[in-house]
């Protein structure tokens, strides 16, 4: 039998429901865009404060929206998530955190440049991409993210600056990056969100046994 709200009739109840949460999740879209294009624009230290607040509570609703959205994949957990692609033109950072991605159980492929990066992100897929904003003077890390975002719509995008300004991070999240951290990065914490960010998508990553309980800990 259709099932009634007040003395409204639904024939379809299901449906209605996800128009709702679509409805949300695009209004809750538009909300935290209409915020970050306000932030940018505010120069009063104190507004610009409250602004991120409300951002930062708009971009959380909105990852849970889209979390609930791949419940029903969650509930059946497929494997992977371990090829990461890790994008930075300092040859000391490729050489410091390589054997320690890897350690976390990620297969890792490396690119010095820009150009090299998309090279790669045309040949293989990925399930994670952590790149440096400033790789070089042709382009910039937010170009590989459009890249990647284009070959591998559900890959994890985390971003890499040594410069943190707010102003970087509302680029970052207008190209719909997963999130950002500031060097030295703790690396703890960026893989603890890059398995959180994959949970999302409804991938269970395959930890090393002797790094399982280090990466449980950190989250």
């Amino acid at each position: 039998m259709p099932s009634s709200i007040g003395t409204v009739q639904v024939s379809n109840p299901g449906r209605l429901v996800k128009r709702k949460t679509q409805h949300m999740v695009n209004s809750n879209r538009k909300d935290w865009k209409a915020l970050a294009r306000k932030a940018a624009n505010e120069q009063d230290p104190k507004k610009l404060l409250s602004i991120v607040e409300e951002l930062n509570k708009a971009l959380e609703e909105r990852e849970n929206q889209l979390r609930g959205r791949v419940s029903k994949r969650i509930a059946t957990k497929r494997e992977g998530g371990n090829e990461l692609l890790f994008v930075d033109d300092e040859p000391s950072i490729r050489l410091t955190l390589l054997p320690i991605l890897q350690e976390r159980g990620f297969q890792v492929h490396v690119a010095a440049s820009v150009s090299e990066a998309l090279a790669t992100i045309k040949a293989q897929r990925f399930d994670v991409l952590l790149s440096d904003i400033n790789i070089d003077r042709e382009s910039d890390g937010f170009t590989v993210v459009q890249a990647m975002r284009e070959a591998n719509p559900d890959a994890v995008t985390i971003l890499l600056t040594a410069y943190p300004a707010f102003e970087t991070a509302i680029h970052s999240i207008r190209v719909e990056v997963d999130d950002y951290f500031t060097k030295p990065a703790d690396l703890d914490a960026i893989v603890s969100t890059i398995d959180r960010k994959l949970l999302a998508r409804g991938i269970q990553r395959t930890i090393p046994t002797k790094k399982a309980s280090q990466t449980q800990a950190a989250r």
